[in-house]
């Protein structure tokens, strides 16, 4: 039995939320708004393929789609975006080389470690403790 991968659901379901949207606006009062459900796609839609990209395919607004994003990250979703300054943390640097690591998460906290190279942190334990941290 085949199935799709998850590029193809995600794809599928972004044509399927298309699909309601166009049918909710022609047949919506005018100037309602759109109904939480399919905000509510769009938001889970928007973390797996992003949100610029699912604004752009269902045509809502990118600051609108970014914000219910954001919101429901602050209600207990973990984010999954690292940022890391590349190769400076994983090979051999200079003496006066310095990395930086900065966490945040979708409420805004941020943690920023600046090492110099002859430092080294373990940043799988470090994110593991940023997100396990006290609310």
């Amino acid at each position: 039995m085949a199935t799709e991968s998850n590029g193809t659901q995600g794809l599928t379901r972004l044509s399927q939320l298309r699909r309601r949207i166009d049918r909710w606006r022609r047949t919506r009062v005018k100037r309602s708004p759109m109904p939480p459900e399919l905000w509510s796609t769009a938001t889970e839609l928007a973390r797996e393929l992003g949100v610029y990209r699912v604004a752009r395919e269902v045509g809502v607004g990118y600051e609108s789609l970014k914000d219910r994003v954001g919101a429901q990250g602050e209600q207990g979703e973990a984010g999954a975006f690292v940022e890391l300054a590349g190769a400076s943390l994983l090979s051999a640097a200079p003496a006066a080389a310095r990395s930086e690591v900065e966490l945040s998460d979708a409420s805004g906290l941020t943690m920023v470690i600046r090492l110099t190279a002859d430092q080294a942190v373990d940043v799988a334990a470090l994110l593991a403790a940023f997100r396990r941290r006290p609310a």
